[in-house]
């Protein structure tokens, strides 16, 4: 009896310890074209990190879980602990994170058969999650990809309701449509969507949609129709998508995933942010998607942008650009990694060339300079404060803190 009385009392002190953790963390709420945190503005600048909750860049130990057709992954978390420390280091206050919330059709996924559900492919996303709120990090979480990757995507659903199409073969097939007005498919992933916000996370103790870490969902990534740019993905469909999310999670905000700016959703009550991707930075188009967005009552947000390309003095202009204008809500560069942890002496790369790997000893001066850059504007952003652009950047422990001192 007393060793049942004292393992009551153990799991109460760590679920009230553990809910102490995020319970600082208040939600991120929206007036207009402002983001407010307890009535202030609060600015959502950060980084992606596409492989927080699945990942393809490294081959794990022998015995590990590992897919080898798409040389899929589960991140270690000593990996996602420093993704963390390393945008605190960076002045972000948040992450967009695409296989925290796109995870299907893979035996790794969470669900990699319709309805079917891995409960061991939420043990990462729940790390995330977790250390996120310790970290003061707020989470920005896509539903769906337009592509065929290898964390899944709409092609998954389009293939479970009876049609066979791939992005390489069937990208410009009419039949990409039916994602949006298939109904069968619609309500497959409607239930996905139900999977992920009612999972509650063994590490806090809340669930998805109870959770302030993450402030807010994305209707997708890059979503289009078969023609590339045409912003097709229908009005009704994402109004439909914004108030299931809302109708299971009703203090997040969503943001419209489509790529560009549509007009014909700008009068989506439901959708909370509009954004766009910036390949390459593009000023004039920034400044007319700010313009249509501010005048829709909205934010905006650049939810990508290629950080290292191009001329430095054009990246110069486009963070100008978005701390100047009040309706811009923030940015998030494309995209972070860091150390093979708990391995600190050899770094994760991505054949992209776009992956920002903070602190390596062999980036080269460009490289670190445009990092230095993005941390000033990250902090005039978050703090509102101006640090000169050659500002030595802060180390990052390898490996890092899973319970980090508050700021």
């Amino acid at each position: 009896m007393r060793l049942s009385l004292f393992l009551l009392s153990a799991a109460g002190v760590l679920a009230s310890a553990l809910n102490r953790g995020v319970a600082r963390l208040s939600p991120v709420t929206r007036n207009g074209t402002s983001l407010l945190i307890n009535g202030k503005v609060w600015k959502m600048v950060g980084p992606n990190v596409y492989w927080l909750g699945l990942d393809e860049n490294v081959t794990p130990p022998a015995g590990e879980p590992f897919y080898a057709p798409t040389k899929s992954s589960y991140p270690t978390k000593e990996r996602i602990t420093e993704a963390m420390a390393t945008v605190r280091a960076l002045g972000g206050t948040m992450i967009r994170g695409h296989t925290l919330g796109v995870s299907t059709g893979n035996p790794l996924s969470v669900w990699p058969e319709p309805r079917v559900v891995n409960e061991k492919a939420f043990d990462t996303i729940d790390w995330a999650v977790y250390q996120a709120g310790l970290y003061g990090i707020r989470l920005l979480i896509p539903l769906v990809d337009n592509y065929d990757y290898y964390h899944g995507g709409k092609y998954n659903f389009l293939r479970w309701g009876g049609f066979d199409l791939n992005k390489n073969r069937d990208e410009n097939n009419p039949l990409v449509q039916q994602f949006y007005t298939n109904a069968t498919i619609v309500d497959l992933f409607k239930d996905y969507i139900k999977t992920l916000l009612t999972h509650r996370n063994q590490y806090n103790n809340l669930t998805y949609a109870e959770d302030p870490t993450i402030f807010a969902y994305e209707t997708g990534n890059e979503l289009l129709g078969p023609i590339w740019g045409d912003m097709n993905s229908p009005a009704d469909w994402v109004q439909d998508i914004a108030r299931h999310v809302k109708s299971l999670a009703p203090q997040k905000l969503v943001v419209d995933g489509t790529y560009g700016i549509n007009k014909t959703h700008l009068s989506i009550e439901e959708i909370d942010i509009f954004s766009d991707h910036m390949y390459p930075v593009n000023t004039s188009k920034l400044q007319e998607d700010i313009r249509l967005v501010e005048a829709a009552g909205r934010p905006f947000f650049a939810g990508e942008y290629d950080w290292v390309g191009g001329d430095t003095a054009n990246l110069q202009s486009m963070f100008k650009i978005i701390e100047e204008s009040p309706a811009v809500a923030g940015d998030t560069f494309w995209s972070q990694f860091g150390h093979n942890a708990p391995d600190c002496t050899t770094y994760v790369d991505h054949a992209d060339g776009l992956a920002l790997q903070y602190g390596n000893p062999r980036n080269t001066a460009n490289q670190n300079s445009r990092i230095q850059l993005i941390r000033k504007h990250f902090i005039a952003m978050s703090q509102g404060k101006e640090i000169a652009v050659d500002e030595p950047l802060p180390t990052v422990p390898c490996p890092s803190p899973t319970s980090p001192t508050r700021r």
